[in-house]
């Protein structure tokens, strides 16, 4: 099979299993109310931690890593090609982040990015949950964990192709960390100034408690 005739196919495919609006659809069927109308506004597991609590917040986020990890992984069983898994990977983060089934307002594509590197390598996978989760408990910023562990997946999958430490990891994998990188960091420059700001929420304290906060350390 030639990815010039079944490339588009996979990017259509993996684009709208990444569009599966997981956090919205619990929100929905839990509360009856649209996600996006509630705390950072958007549909991701940090969102819905705020929304529903913790036990949804580790079901959405596994769920939208799945969301990453199966079509990439499919990419490689069916084609045998990095290019292919690159292509499904960058596919289902953008449906994550702009879903067609919901007017194109989504998440940031974290956890998404997160099932994406666990299919291209599964080791860095496990290291960048267990750097994220060091990073939360001591920092309680979410955001600050996605800012970090993204980027350093990207620089691990890199160094490994430079290195060339095998033929599993080739240059094709940097192309998926470099846009994860780079839209990481995109979609969260608003959660960047707050950081300045000192208004960013921590995990367990609302917009409201973070502002304050900020004021008080302010004057």
């Amino acid at each position: 099979m030639s990815d010039i005739y079944y490339g588009p196919l996979v990017v259509v495919v993996s684009y709208l299993i990444g569009a599966i609006p997981i956090g919205y659809l619990l929100v929905r069927r839990i509360k009856g109310v649209d996600i996006r109308d509630h705390g950072s506004g958007v549909i991701g597991a940090t969102n819905v931690l705020r929304v529903l609590g913790t036990r949804w917040f580790v079901l959405t986020m596994f769920l939208d890593a799945v969301k990453g990890y199966v079509p990439t992984m499919a990419a490689w069983y069916l084609f045998h090609s990095h290019d292919m898994q690159v292509a499904a990977g960058i596919a289902a983060v953008l449906g994550h982040t702009f879903p067609v089934y919901i007017g194109f307002r989504g998440g940031r594509g974290v956890a998404t990015a997160f099932g994406v590197y666990a299919a291209l390598a599964m080791p860095l996978a496990v290291g960048m949950v267990a750097v994220g989760i060091f990073i939360v408990l001591a920092l309680r910023y979410m955001s600050v964990m996605s800012m970090v562990t993204v980027p350093a997946g990207a620089l691990v999958l890199l160094l490994l192709a430079v290195f060339h430490v095998s033929d599993d990891f080739t240059y094709s994998k940097t192309i998926f960390g470099a846009f994860a990188t780079f839209f990481v960091l995109l979609t969260h420059i608003p959660n960047i100034k707050r950081l300045i700001r000192g208004t960013e929420p921590k995990i367990g304290e609302s917009e409201r408690q973070s502002v304050s906060a900020g004021r008080a350390h302010t004057t």
